[in-house]
């Protein structure tokens, strides 16, 4: 197995919320990553984890990303206040996994929304859903993107009620669109606008614990 990634980086995060703080991609991540990607417990309802990776292969990854205007990937740490929520759950193990924002349009202001959680220890907990209003915000508080969406597995019941529970709308059903575990499964296309998200701006930051912007 990885070794294990303990302390948060010795840097300010660039977003954080009440659970997670996100960073750059740091590369003694990639060996973790890569043990996680090939888990099949971690990747059995998601679109990723088709073909075995090496630490070598995500830090290629990072790579590319880094030199992509169109894409925007964190590195997700719990924060001081998780782990004294939590004291024993994650043993010492602060890095959670990368959420970001993939193939933005800069002239439709639209981008799709990922996020993969390979530390087992913080299912369960709300962390998906953190990360999720996190990229939300970002993306329409200083990207001025107009609408933000994603795919999910349709019989992914807990990251559905994460992704709703942050704003996100059903918008179809696309049907057998992911081949997994001996079967064809439905994805669902979930999406917030910006209008949504003005909404209920306030909520967002206050449930973020960030002050209000401008």
């Amino acid at each position: 197995m990885g070794s294990r990634v303990t302390d948060l980086p010795d840097a300010t995060p660039f977003l954080s919320g009440e659970m997670v703080e996100l960073y750059q991609p740091l590369e003694e991540e990639a060996e973790l990553l890569a043990d996680w990607i090939n888990d099949h417990e971690v990747t059995r309802l998601m679109f990723t984890g088709l073909t075995p990776v090496s630490p070598e292969t995500v830090r290629k990854q990072w790579e590319e990303s880094r030199g992509n205007p169109n894409e925007i990937v964190f590195s997700v740490y719990a924060s001081a206040k998780f782990n004294g929520k939590h004291p024993s759950l994650l043993e010492g193990d602060n890095f959670l996994g990368t959420t970001g924002l993939y193939g933005i349009n800069w002239i439709a202001r639209t981008a799709e929304f990922r996020v993969f959680l390979g530390n087992k220890n913080c299912w369960g907990h709300g962390v998906g859903t953190e990360c999720t209003r996190l990229m939300v915000v970002h993306a329409f508080e200083k990207l001025n993107l107009n609408r933000v969406w994603l795919g999910v597995n349709a019989e992914n019941p807990g990251a559905r009620k994460a992704y709703a529970k942050a704003g996100f709308v059903e918008e179809g059903r696309l049907r057998q669109e992911q081949y997994r575990n001996g079967r064809y499964y439905d994805a669902i296309r979930m999406s917030i606008l910006r209008t949504e998200y003005n909404a209920h701006r306030e909520e967002y930051l206050d449930g973020l614990g960030i002050a209000e912007r401008g």
